[in-house]
């Protein structure tokens, strides 16, 4: 029996099709019933605008907030990063009805697929913009979304999660934040769960500054490739401000950077991998020790 939800307010501009209510399915349950290319489907009428009663993708003004993406274009870039976690998860033994977290979530644009993977109600999602979580709760309300402050204590009990999602989020972290963020993350993982973060290592830095695009850019955040080299060999990692957010940039490491923090909290790099996407960042397989 499928359950529903009745969705609450909208945020942003709307177009005037929808704005009358619609009873959502909870995710899980249209999944259980009709699979997963019927609910990616589902996700994809939804990124056009057309009517689901699975899905709902905020206004494109709140869409791009997160990567400039919106629409069809940033549904299919997260099925690409959501289907390269579920086939990596495959290769590690994660409970039934895992407790999944999406840290960094945005306004859950990979929130609502992590549904796929367990009840909605073990589902979170958390952000540090006000804006994004309020868009997450009411266009996706079967799922748990929660503002944060940037390296603060987050809202669950030691142990509580199986799998803590990070996607962009430690290549934009300043290292302070980056060691407390760990620490936290860490904190709230089960002995035998599994924490995946995204990563940004020496040769995407190399790509920043040779692509002429992006190289006056990337010199304003980081300073000139020498620099910038120089400082990645000496600490390990570099980052720059670029002042969108608090303690939020571009940051570089590498892994034995990674490793040293990680063993300070009991845990370790177990494995890693990237998506097929363009760009793709290096998602880093952590587990307690």
């Amino acid at each position: 029996m499928l359950r529903f939800y009745r969705n609450r307010k909208l945020v942003g501009k709307r177009n005037d099709k929808f704005d009358q209510r619609i009873t959502r399915v909870m995710i899980n349950n249209f999944l259980v019933e009709n699979g997963f290319e019927a609910t990616e489907q589902e996700y994809l009428k939804a990124s056009r605008l057309e009517k689901s009663n699975v899905f709902e993708f905020p206004s494109e003004d709140i869409q791009v907030l997160t990567n400039n993406l919106k629409g069809e274009s940033t549904a299919l870039n997260g099925l690409a990063i959501f289907k390269t976690l579920r086939d990596t998860l495959n290769h590690y033994e994660l409970k039934r009805m895992p407790k999944i977290l999406d840290y960094g979530c945005g306004w859950g644009r990979i929130t609502r697929l992590m549904a796929t993977l367990s009840d909605d109600a073990n589902v979170h999602g958390v952000d540090v913009d006000s804006r994004l979580i309020a868009s997450a709760n009411e266009c996706a309300s079967t799922i748990q979304f929660s503002e944060i402050e940037s390296m603060g204590t987050l809202p669950f009990d030691a142990d509580y999660l199986d799998l803590a999602f990070a996607n962009s989020v430690f290549s934009h972290l300043s290292e302070v934040s980056a060691i407390a963020t760990l620490g936290e993350l860490t904190r709230v993982l089960s002995p035998d769960g599994l924490l995946i973060v995204s990563v940004l290592e020496h040769v995407e830095m190399e790509k920043f500054y040779s692509n002429p695009k992006q190289k006056e850019w990337i010199e304003k955040v980081l300073g000139g490739q020498g620099e910038a080299e120089q400082s990645l060999l000496q600490n390990n990692f570099v980052w720059g401000d670029t002042k969108r957010w608090d303690n939020y940039g571009i940051a570089i490491m590498n892994d034995v950077w990674l490793n040293h923090t990680l063993a300070l909290f009991g845990a370790e790099l177990v494995g890693a991998y990237r998506t097929n996407e363009a760009g793709s960042q290096n998602y880093k397989v952590i587990k307690i020790k």
